[in-house]
């Protein structure tokens, strides 16, 4: 049997192009993930999915900002409690801005259901931004809070739909 479609280009209809990044996490700084450039972009997911263990640190927290270029910065996310997290969790945006991160963790390597750190064991997908957020050019980044400089590495997908003509965002 022959596909058609491949995968990538389903992402791409549903939600858009795809930039990646992985990323380690510095001490109570931001590390910037993203660069929107050239007008407004429609963010349709954000994933972060953990590939180094994150460190087993007393309040470790973690939360997303965009800083509009020439502007303050602005929380899309709360702060996200993320001491522990095994390889394989995943972190993504719900639809509503500055609320904590959505936190998945997979209950064993292989085959596993993956499960809310916070919600009902029936959990058990990756929230999509289906209500997307318009973000105008500058930089999206990672904070977090009484981290061990080092340690712990996220690696980041994003989603968008360029709002202006132009518009792109790139990995920082």
């Amino acid at each position: 049997m022959s596909v058609l479609i491949q995968g990538n280009q389903v992402r791409a209809i549903a939600l858009g192009v795809k930039v990646s990044k992985s990323s380690g996490l510095t001490q109570n700084a931001g590390t910037n993930l993203f660069t929107v450039a050239g007008g407004l972009v429609a963010v349709t997911a954000l994933v972060g999915r953990v590939t180094t263990a994150i460190p087993n640190t007393a309040s470790l927290t973690m939360k997303l900002q965009h800083t509009p270029s020439g502007g303050a910065a602005a929380d899309l996310s709360g702060a996200t409690g993320i001491t522990n997290d095994a390889v394989g969790t995943l972190y993504s945006l719900t639809s509503a801005v500055a609320t904590d991160l959505l936190s998945i963790q997979s209950v064993s390597a292989i085959g596993g259901t993956p499960v809310a750190a916070s919600e009902a064991p029936s959990v058990t997908f990756v929230h999509t931004l289906w209500r997307p957020v318009i973000l105008p050019a500058g930089t999206l980044s990672a904070l977090c809070s009484n981290h061990t400089p080092g340690s712990g590495v996220i690696s980041w997908g994003l989603t968008y739909v360029p709002f202006d003509d132009g518009a792109s965002v790139s990995a920082a």
